[in-house]
């Protein structure tokens, strides 16, 4: 899975913004984790409908940061 922000919808902006209480403009201000979880919740939702926010606490760091990785086309298991 690859996380492009260029590749976000609006409406998933928008979720994003509710879910981190920050502008998209300010969006790597500050503390990272939840602005992450974010980040990878949005975009498994677009393969898994079924993915809740609260899913992304069991998240690895190694696992999210793989995610991020535009090499890796896999998506994650």
């Amino acid at each position: 899975m690859d996380i492009d922000i260029e590749t976000l919808t609006l409406a998933e902006i928008e979720e994003l913004e509710e879910l981190t209480d920050r502008s998209i403009d300010k969006m790597f201000d500050g503390p990272k984790a939840r602005v992450l979880r974010a980040l990878f919740y949005v975009v498994t939702k677009r393969t898994d409908p079924n993915f809740t926010f609260e899913d992304t606490a069991s998240v690895t760091i190694h696992d999210a940061q793989s995610a991020m990785d535009p090499t890796n086309a896999a998506p994650l298991s």
